[in-house]
């Protein structure tokens, strides 16, 4: 299996650190195919640009940037995605949003038949490793787990992959050393055990 690792997080020091290090450690050490994308290294531009000439974002009016085809050679060499990002505002970081914006696009990752879409990474799963500092218990009942539901379906199911699981990692800021290794350790043994 051929796995993506697109990581989202500024902070080198970061949690989210730890566990990109930990999924590219278990990746190696399994001898697993893979090939990872850190969008904040990249400097990622997660703006879509509109002009009169160019109204949606298309497999044409984006193909023509070598940076997008780099980034759908990689997913479409890949049978499996691993996404790692912090949760702020009960959503992703403004530049992976951006990411699938401008990479998951009409004609690529979904089209339309007589108005029904159809998804076109059929064949591919996913993986989300999220960390946030909310409690679980406070997401789920006063948020109804708006993080999950707002991209696993309308995303994700939308472009045809599936299945598509999480690691949800809640209150990190105030978790102990003690979970933040029992985590990267989970982390770990399942990327390591990826087949």
């Amino acid at each position: 299996m051929h796995v993506l690792v697109i990581y989202a997080h500024p902070d080198r020091q970061s949690f989210n650190q730890a566990i990109y290090q930990e999924v590219v450690k278990g990746l190696k050490d399994g001898g697993q195919l893979f090939d990872t994308i850190d969008l904040y290294e990249e400097a990622f531009n997660p703006v879509l640009q509109f002009s009169q000439a160019k109204k949606k974002a298309t497999l044409d009016s984006e193909d023509s940037d070598p940076k997008m085809a780099r980034y759908r050679q990689m997913i479409d060499s890949a049978d499996h995605l691993i996404f790692i990002y912090p949760i702020w505002w009960y959503g992703m970081p403004a530049i992976l949003k951006g990411f699938i914006d401008r990479v998951f696009i009409s004609g690529y990752a979904y089209k339309y038949v007589h108005n029904i879409p159809k998804g076109l990474l059929r064949g591919k799963s996913a993986t989300l490793i999220y960390t946030m500092d909310s409690p679980a218990f406070y997401t789920r009942l006063f948020r109804q787990s708006i993080e999950w539901r707002s991209v696993k379906r309308p995303i994700f199911y939308f472009c045809g992959i599936r299945p598509v699981k999480r690691l949800m990692f809640p209150g990190v800021r105030t978790s102990s050393e003690k979970t933040r290794k029992k985590w990267l350790r989970k982390i770990y043994l399942l990327t390591l055990r990826m087949k």
